[in-house]
């Protein structure tokens, strides 16, 4: 089992990370190169967390929104 998703892995061999929401060249934001920024429609992304934005299994994994059952 690879650290890397296919994406990411993909991303470090070629330089080149695409944006999932339109597809265009996404750019580093900063020069500690932690966040990737598509300068076409404003997407953002952890480096860490590319690839894996529509994986359903990472969500079931880390969900960002905790439910909590209250009775009235």
């Amino acid at each position: 089992m690879s650290f890397f998703n296919d994406a990411q892995r993909d991303g470090l061999l070629t330089g080149r990370y695409i944006c999932s929401e339109c597809g265009g060249l996404m750019e580093f934001e900063d020069e500690w190169e932690d966040t990737l920024v598509c300068p076409a429609c404003g997407h953002s992304v952890d480096l860490e967390h590319y690839g894996m934005e529509n994986d359903e299994e990472y969500d079931a994994l880390y969900p960002t929104e905790i439910k909590s059952a209250t009775t009235n």
